[in-house]
């Protein structure tokens, strides 16, 4: 009994050098504050059909948060959502802003939906490309996180018309 307090203890001193995720890595959180508000959503049904997922971006007073979601089940017709994965986002400038999944991608992992924070800027022929794109994550359905990945490869686009 007295060997495995030492041993207890030992492990103990670990774990919280081990849950401090890198930014490579979003982060196991607790339950979202009361206080958030989902700015903008993104089903990732061309990804996983069967548990749906999603990503949802989310204020939490004056953070922002990317945030994973697995459906549990439904509620009536209404989905219900948990949380796999979550990272904190901040953005370097005000000029920097979110770039959606929907129009970005990355030349690293081409089949994956990619967030990603830059500038869009409009071209001659009124589409809108990205620059100065400084961070981005790629969804990693197969293990449920977030992962960070290279910014440069990461091109976001919009068509004048879309």
């Amino acid at each position: 009994m007295s060997l495995s307090l030492p041993v207890i203890a030992a492990l103990l001193a670990l774990i919280p050098a081990a849950s401090h995720a890198s930014e490579a890595r979003g982060k196991s959180t607790p339950p979202l504050e009361k206080d958030c508000v989902e700015v903008s959503g993104t089903a990732l049904s061309a990804i996983a059909e069967d548990p749906a997922y999603a990503a949802a971006e989310l204020k939490c007073g004056a953070k922002l948060s990317l945030v994973l979601r697995r459906q549990t089940g439904r509620n009536g017709a209404l989905p219900v959502w948990i949380v796999v994965d979550q990272v904190t986002i901040s953005k370097p400038s005000p000029r920097h802003e979110r770039l959606q999944p929907a129009y970005c991608s990355s030349s690293r992992f081409p089949d994956v939906a990619v967030f990603a924070l830059g500038r869009m800027v409009e071209q001659p022929d009124g589409s809108y490309r990205s620059e100065d794109v400084v961070k981005a994550w790629r969804f990693d359905i197969k293990r449920e996180r977030l992962a960070a990945i290279p910014a440069d490869g990461v091109i976001c686009a919009l068509d004048g018309g879309d």
